[in-house]
This record gives C-alpha cells, sequence and structure tokens, in this order.
C-alpha cells in the first residue's frame, strides 16, 4: 500500500491512505509482538473529515493510485 490507495478498512469503510507504512513499535525488537508479527501502521482518511491510523492487516486495496 501506498500513500493515495483507496482501501476499505474493516468496520470502518472506505478510506484515502494518507501516509507510508510504518512499522508498528510492536514489531520491533522489545515490543510485544517481536519476533512473532509483522504489522505496518497508515493514517487513513474517511469522507466525514476523520484521520484514523489503522493496521495494515485489517484492510485491503481498493483502487491503486499511480
Amino acid at each position: 500500500m501506498k500513500v493515495g490507495d483507496l482501501v476499505e478498512v474493516l468496520f470502518e469503510g472506505v478510506g484515502l491512505v494518507m501516509t507510508e507504512p510504518e512499522l508498528s513499535a510492536d514489531c520491533l525488537p522489545g515490543g510485544e509482538a517481536y519476533p512473532h508479527e509483522h504489522y505496518y501502521l497508515l493514517d487513513v482518511l474517511y469522507p466525514h473529515g476523520l484521520i484514523s491510523t489503522d493496521y495494515n492487516d485489517v484492510m485491503r486495496v481498493v483502487s491503486e493510485s499511480r
């Protein structure tokens, strides 16, 4: 996923990716999920104006940006 992609987020709806994916601090050494899980956080803008930070594993790309 990249900035500008249109994504569908589980339980949230459709939104626009606003930031590059960033590995969650939980997945880094010393984090609770390390070394067994790897997930990324992205800021997503929703049609109602809310920007929310969501995990990449609860979203799918609906339309890629060019």
